[in-house]
């Protein structure tokens, strides 16, 4: 949020583009209006940055890890879309602490985010095109509560998920599957008879 005049967009993800099909209209209606004020990052999904109807856009193909999160974090807004499949459903709210951690504001689909972003107060949550819109129409007319968000968001992630938050629970865990290996591995034999060969 250096210059709340001109946002940038961040989409950076691997096979999402049947999950962001149904906001891309959305998506270039508020592009139209916004003008040079709003501009896209997109990372490996070609059929997302091509459905773009703006030139304010910009692709990277497939890269690192480090080369990601520096584009994310140049960057104010995570777009965060998942359509509601069993595959989805599995999935973990990664993407929303990696931007919050970046002090990007996400605008997210329910599934997965629903139960980690507060809308409002640590994000937005859109379920539908039209409140997707809404959202992003909202960010680009107010950067500073936008920029509120994202910061409130950055404070819970530093708060509540770091991994040196972890250790010690994550430890206990390691020690209790240990402790009940016997017990375990008898139940996996059970499950999966086909282990025993």
């Amino acid at each position: 949020f250096r210059d709340p005049r001109r946002l940038r967009l961040f989409f950076g993800a691997l096979n999402r583009e049947r999950d962001a099909a149904p906001y891309l209209p959305a998506l270039n209606a508020v592009l139209a209006e916004s003008g040079d004020r709003l501009s896209v990052e997109i990372i490996h999904d070609r059929g997302v940055f091509d459905a773009l109807e703006t030139p304010h856009k910009r692709f990277t193909p497939l890269c690192d890890y480090v080369g990601y999160k520096a584009l994310m974090a140049g960057c104010e807004i995570a777009l965060l879309p998942l359509a509601d499949t069993r595959f989805n459903r599995m999935k973990s709210d990664l993407k929303w602490v990696e931007a919050s951690g970046h002090g990007l504001v996400s605008i997210a689909s329910p599934v997965v985010y629903g139960a980690s972003i507060r809308h409002g107060e640590t994000g937005l949550i859109a379920a539908t095109a039209e409140e997707f819109s809404m959202c992003l129409r909202a960010v680009v007319a107010d950067p500073a509560r936008a920029r509120a968000m994202a910061l409130a968001a950055r404070a819970e992630v530093a708060a509540t998920r770091l991994l040196a938050q972890q250790v010690t629970r994550r430890r206990a865990w390691y020690d209790s599957l240990w402790d009940r290996r016997a017990e375990l591995d008898a139940a996996l034999l059970e499950r999966v008879p086909a282990l025993r060969d």
